[in-house]
């Protein structure tokens, strides 16, 4: 071997030892844990994919777009009916269990429960309002399913958080990512068997009884984790921080776990029942996208966290390099798919579902430019910027009301597709501004220069500003 030929080998070897660079360490467990969330994350959605195949072709559009609906406004409807207080269960039952407080740990829990039964009746009453504006399908009965839904959606959810920051995540979260699609797709399949007529509140009850059978699985599988609190009193003294801090949160909350139920709901008020089950249809296949960018963030959330706490930003900016790339990887092959058999997969659902095809390619700039924003809550809330974050979830929440509803109006099935994009960017998109104009950091997928030029020279993040 000459002494060129081993010069040549070493110069092609640099990208590999770049990319084990990149992929060492912190950077390799980040990898690891995006994988595993998105697998998990990707396996539900492809099972919700399912039961919506299922749904269509038992109903009619317009009755499965009433369904659809209402199991969206249920969805909605769970947070108001909590006050989104569970969202501050890490901020209140962590410190309280660390320091021995389990009189406030258990008054927090049995709080959360509580608020629920007080904001039953206005948000029941609100929904019999929404079902006036959509009656003439059974009525009566699709609002009682839509209440019951939105009470066990609630619960489910409650437990879910609790248990979170009780840290055994996998008894709250697993049941109630994989009981309610299972018991969807068992449920659909049944009446598909039986020869069963359906209605949309028969599936609405439906949804009801999966989330009801989650609760029951969840406390069961905490029931040795809760057991500490049974004979406390509680101490609620903290009530109004509690539900200030959710109230805070709420936003934050519709644009991120409830971003296709508010689409839905939002598409509900402009279009016919029969465009918002193709609306629904579309969402349900973009979603596969959007929980895979999604799951990176998560898993990265905490590893960007700890460098923007310590001072570190040639790490923060390699995590963010790296955290890019997989993200943009997961999109290529994902629009690859959808362009190869995006309009075959819509025919699976029908043949008059085809003309969601221009709303479909549409929805999928929604996942692209949230990568290409980046991750800017996880920065602003780090660094103690809440009212910026605060603010760009306000005016994303409610810009894309509008503008779904807007364009819904104006442009049909593929208008609710553009007024989708431009609200849920609008929220990224500040957020991106308020990061780079208020603490110098660039969380775009410009960052991917890191992984080509090494740690990047960026100042330090102010962390610790206005709240």
């Amino acid at each position: 071997m000459t002494p060129s030929d081993v010069t040549h080998m070493a110069g092609a070897s640099r990208p590999f030892s770049r990319m084990r660079s990149a992929m060492a360490g912190e950077h390799g467990a980040g990898l690891i844990d995006s994988l595993l969330l998105i697998g998990a994350r990707v396996g539900t959605n492809l099972l919700v994919l399912v039961w919506t195949l299922i749904l269509v072709r038992l109903l009619t559009p317009d009755l499965s777009g009433i369904a659809f609906a209402g199991i969206a406004v249920a969805q909605i409807a769970s947070m108001f009916l909590t006050l989104n207080v569970e969202a501050v269960s890490m901020r209140v039952l962590v410190p309280a269990m660390r320091e021995g407080r389990l009189e406030v740990a258990a008054g927090f829990i049995r709080f959360n429960r509580r608020i629920l039964l007080l904001a039953l009746p206005p948000v029941a009453i609100a929904a019999w309002a929404w079902q006036a504006l959509h009656g003439g399908h059974g009525s009566v009965m699709l609002t009682l399913a839509v209440t019951v839904a939105m009470v066990m959606a609630a619960m489910a959810r409650i437990t879910g958080r609790h248990a979170t920051a009780l840290g055994v995540m996998r008894k709250g979260i697993l049941p109630r990512m994989l009981a309610g699609p299972v018991v969807m797709t068992c449920g659909l399949v049944a009446a598909w068997l039986f020869g069963l007529t359906l209605r949309p509140w028969h599936v609405v009850g439906l949804y009801a009884l999966s989330e009801a059978l989650t609760v029951a699985i969840q406390n069961r599988l905490l029931r040795a984790d809760f057991a500490p609190f049974a004979g406390l009193s509680g101490d609620a003294s903290g009530w109004r921080e509690w539900v200030g801090l959710g109230l805070w949160l709420a936003p934050g909350s519709l644009m991120n776990e409830f971003r296709k139920a508010v689409l839905i709901a939002a598409a509900g008020l402009a279009l016919a029942p029969a465009k918002v089950s193709l609306f629904a249809v579309a969402l349900s296949i973009i979603n596969i996208m959007n929980f895979g960018v999604s799951a990176v963030d998560v898993a990265f959330s905490q590893r960007l966290s700890r460098t923007l706490t310590g001072d570190e930003p040639r790490m923060r900016d390699r995590f963010l390099a790296v955290s890019g790339a997989i993200k943009l990887a997961g999109y290529t092959l994902g629009m690859a798919l959808v362009a190869a058999f995006g309009w075959w997969a819509l025919g699976w659902f029908g043949p008059g579902y085809r003309a969601a095809w221009p709303a479909l390619l549409m929805l999928t700039l929604i996942p692209g430019l949230t990568i290409l924003l980046g991750p800017g809550s996880v920065i602003l809330s780090t660094c103690g910027l809440g009212r910026e974050d605060f603010a760009a979830n306000v005016i994303g929440a409610a810009l894309t009301v509008l503008a779904v509803a807007g364009c819904s109006a104006l442009g049909g099935l593929t208008g609710a597709a553009v007024g989708a994009v431009i609200g849920c960017t609008a929220s990224q998109a500040l957020m991106a501004w308020f990061s780079f104009h208020r603490l110098g950091i660039d969380v775009t997928l410009s960052s991917l220069r890191h992984l080509r030029a090494g740690p990047a020279r960026a100042g330090p993040a102010r962390v610790g500003g206005a709240t």
